[in-house]
Order: C-alpha cells, then structure tokens, then sequence
C-alpha cells in the first residue's frame, strides 16, 4: 500500500544518508500534500502547531532518535518551516532557532566537564564527530529556507553555538598542549574549521581565543592580530587598530548597518519584541 508508513532500513542520519533523502522529503502519495502548501494566505499570529513540530524536530536530533523514520516526515517540517516563515511571527525564527539549539548543548558541556582531562579530549572528540556528521547536516536540511540574518546562516548559527556553548565553556586551553603535539586529527579539524566561522566583526573575544587555539596546533599561524609562532604572537598586526578607528556602524555584528525594519523600530525595542516573544513560545510548549 504506497500510503503506508515504509521505515528505511538503509537510513542511515548522516553525510552518507544523501540517498535517502529524496524518498523522505517527498510525501507517498500526492493526497498527502495539503492543497495550499504553495501559499498560506491567512496566518495565524502563532502557528502553536507549526512551531511545536519544528521544536520537537531539534530535540529530537540532539536526543540522537532516528528522525528519518517515515516516508515524507522531510516534507512536513519543510512545511511547518514554510508555515511559520509566512507567518507574523517568521521574523523571529532565527533566534528562538538559536534558543533551541544552545538548551540542547547545555547538557553536554555538562558531562564535558565532569571527566578528568585523560578522556577529556577522547570524549570531545566523539561529540564533535556526532554533531558535524550527523545532526548539523539534519538541521541545514530542515531548515534550508531560512535566509541569513546578517552574516549569521543556519550553519554558521548552529557552529558558533558548537563553540560558545560547549568547547569554550570546557577548559579546551588547558586539555590542549602548547605545541599541539598530542592533539588528534579530528580535534585539529574541529579547532580549525571553528575558528574559520566568521560571525563578526571585528572578532569577538571567543573568535579571539579559537585563534590561539589554531595557533598552538597549526605553526605558524596568521590570525587577526597578527603572525604566531608555536602558539605565540610573535608578529602584531594592525588591523585591530584600523578597525576601532572605523565607524561604530560598520564593525557592528553582520557587517555595516543594514535598513531592515520600519524607522520607527529601535534596536533596543526590537530586542524586547523577541524577548516576549521567546516568553510566549515557552509560555505555548508548557500547554
């Protein structure tokens, strides 16, 4: 019966489930698809439904459950995405996005830091393998229509919450030695590609640490300020100086000043907007 609930014995949630993905993001029959997916005309000002799933969705994948379980399960978050997106409340997607995924990774810098530094680095490494070969992967595909906001895409969001929230809240510097010497492969390729993730500018004070990180494990080294050698700065650069004589407007996070709201909208009151926001998600999942 090809509306049935087929399970996909070769899923396999990660880089190599491509193949898979094709069957799970088209519906199994075309009467599944609702008759205005194309456009949703009339909103509702919350989509309690729609952001119920998605929330669900990510928790999900942090859990490690099997999210591509059911023919068309794809098909119905890019849904529920397209839903809130048309919505009143799309504009806020991208930060309680970014909520979501830092309550998710709190727990695990939670056990990070429980272990002794000898399984520290061995532990870190399975989470960073988890969580770039199978649940970043997930969340890009979900949420594949969500543009950028500034310079901030889903992936580059998803990543700088990967290194605030869990190796810069460990003691990396420490588990780390100064040459870099017993590091291994993986965990150079985590360090590297993190501190390759450009979320402002000029960088803030993790983006700073993430390039001495680099620099012990990587000789030399030419980051922001300046040239390292065996992890020290040897050589200083003048590009910190030439960014503070820069206008305030064009070194703030996503690049220079972009009209992106009504005039009449403060930053600051668009920051309490998303606060109350925020406070009537969590206020709708606790029903």
């Amino acid at each position: 019966m090809a509306s049935r609930l087929i399970r996909s014995k070769a899923t396999v949630t990660g880089l190599r489930s491509v193949q898979n993905l094709s069957s799970l993001a088209v519906p199994s029959t075309l009467e599944q698809v609702p008759e205005d997916s194309e456009i949703k005309s009339k909103c509702k000002i919350f989509a309690s439904d729609d952001w119920k799933c998605v929330d669900n969705a990510v928790k999900r994948i942090f859990k490690d459950e099997d999210l591509l379980t059911f023919q068309g399960e794809f098909f119905k978050l890019h849904q529920n995405v397209e839903n809130i997106l048309r919505s009143k409340t799309g504009t806020f997607l991208s930060d309680c996005y970014k909520e979501w995924i830092t309550k998710e990774m709190i727990p695990v810098i939670g056990k990070l830091k429980r272990l002794d530094r000898s399984t520290f680095l061995q532990r870190l490494e399975d989470v960073w393998i988890s969580f770039y070969s199978k649940t970043l992967p997930l969340l890009e595909a979900i949420f594949y229509q969500v543009k950028p906001k500034g310079r901030l895409s889903i992936r580059c969001t998803t990543l700088v919450a990967f290194r605030d929230v869990i190796l810069l809240s460990s003691d990396i510097e420490e588990a780390v030695p100064a040459y870099g010497a017993d590091v291994s492969p993986e965990i150079r390729r985590m360090i590297l590609l993190l501190q390759n993730v450009n979320d402002s500018y000029p960088p803030s004070k993790n983006k700073i640490r993430m390039e001495s990180l680099a620099a012990r494990i990587c000789s030399p080294f030419m980051g922001y300020m300046g040239m390292y050698q065996k992890g020290y700065l040897v050589v200083t650069s003048s590009e910190p100086m030439h960014a503070a004589r820069r206008r305030p407007s064009a070194v703030e996070v996503g690049g220079p000043r972009r009209i992106s709201r009504p005039f009449s909208v403060q930053p600051h009151q668009m920051d309490t907007l998303n606060e109350l926001f925020k406070t009537a998600v969590r206020h709708q999942d606790r029903k």
